[in-house]
């Protein structure tokens, strides 16, 4: 990978990690179930395409 690809997908990754951290914090402060059920499976789905990408670049 070039410099500028490695960059793009660390910028991806962060970004990623931001994600999903709002949608930990939503959940945490919705009242409603339903609401905070789709906040914590966002938050799952942006986890498993972190990890995803991130077990593409370590191997």
């Amino acid at each position: 990978m070039t410099s500028k690809e490695l960059s793009y997908v660390n910028d991806v990754l962060t970004q990623t990690q931001v994600i999903i951290k709002k949608y930990q914090d939503y959940s945490s402060q919705i009242q409603d179930s339903n609401l905070k059920n789709l906040c914590n499976e966002m938050a799952e789905k942006h986890k498993q395409c972190y990890n995803t990408i991130f077990t593409q670049l370590n191997s």
